[in-house]
């Protein structure tokens, strides 16, 4: 594990995914990002919040701040762990 994206709620962290690489990490936050449409908010409720492991501690590179629970994200996020399957 190199990098690790926490799913945070107004009550506090709810779960979190790791990565191989921090550019897998950065890739889903990145995809995130895109499928969400907010506005800059001075109050935290949900917040993706990608970290980095160096040495022996994990360290913040970036987040995201979404306004309200969003089931798209959230969906994003949790496919990013056990993609769904591709049939020919």
């Amino acid at each position: 594990m190199q990098s690790r994206i926490l799913l945070i709620s107004p009550s506090g962290p709810m779960c979190f995914i790791d990565y191989l690489t921090v550019s897998e990490g950065m890739a889903v936050l990145e995809e995130l990002k895109k499928a969400v449409n907010i506005n800059r908010l001075t109050e935290m409720l949900y917040e993706f919040r990608l970290l980095r492991l160096m040495k022996d501690k994990l360290v913040g590179i970036d987040h995201l701040i979404l306004p309200r629970f969003d089931r798209k994200s959230v969906n994003i996020f949790l496919d990013s762990c056990c993609p769904a399957p591709t049939f020919l």
